[in-house]
């Protein structure tokens, strides 16, 4: 993930959103993993400017798949780890194969939590689990995902696409601006953080730091 990337990616939700053509959305990886997030050689050199726009960039990204209007459904197959769980938490319906891992590996590189995306972890996961992904930054497996409402539905290895498009199919049968207006009933608190944490990045007239005198260190300790 990057600043440029992460604005691609709220740009093309943007659009979708509004595509008279689309009734559903379904998000995958044709890699090995599904997102492990920031590219850690490249973040351990970021500037204040880089940090900054990076955080801003979360918060544009994720306030449109978060309160994307149509149904987004998910299938996860290997890791999606820090920055890489936020897509997995804003879609409607997760689907996750056996050998699917997620964490918040952020505690671990050595920074905290952008605000609004802390509020997706604390609307999308069960309250001990957060507490323990959040704070220790260890990965779970596809079972503890489950328990912890992170996923709705566990399949065998390779079958989590396949699963996610039946999903799809059924929720592209839902009526649009009923689904919209329910969707949005439910995720309108966590929407109003993101915005606000998008509009105060609007008013800003100075970039602001992610890091602190640890990140770097830790960042390198996890690149190995």
């Amino acid at each position: 993930m990057t600043a440029t990337s992460l604005r691609r990616l709220g740009k093309l939700f943007l659009e979708l959103g509004s595509d008279p053509n689309v009734a559903v959305v379904l998000l995958s990886s044709g890699l090995k993993v599904f997102s492990a997030g920031l590219n850690l050689k490249e973040a351990q050199n970021f500037d204040i400017k880089e940090q900054s726009d990076i955080v801003d960039a979360f918060h544009q990204c994720f306030l449109e798949l978060y309160g994307f209007p149509k149904p987004l459904i998910c299938a996860v197959e290997g890791a999606a780890i820090a920055g890489g769980l936020f897509p997995v938490l804003c879609s409607d319906y997760r689907i996750a194969g056996a050998k699917a891992a997620f964490g918040l590996a952020e505690v671990r590189v050595g920074v905290g939590f952008p605000v609004g995306l802390v509020e997706i972890v604390r609307a999308e996961v069960r309250q001990n689990t957060m507490r323990r992904m959040m704070q220790n930054g260890k990965p779970i497996d596809v079972e503890a995902a489950k328990e912890a409402g992170i996923i709705d539905e566990q399949v065998p290895h390779g079958e989590a696409l396949e699963q996610a498009m039946k999903i799809a199919l059924d929720y592209a049968q839902l009526p649009p601006i009923a689904y919209k207006t329910v969707k949005h009933q439910v995720r309108m608190p966590v929407m109003n953080a993101l915005a606000r944490e998008v509009e105060k990045a609007s008013l800003r007239t100075a970039p602001q730091a992610w890091f602190t005198e640890e990140t770097t260190k830790a960042m390198a300790k996890m690149i190995g």
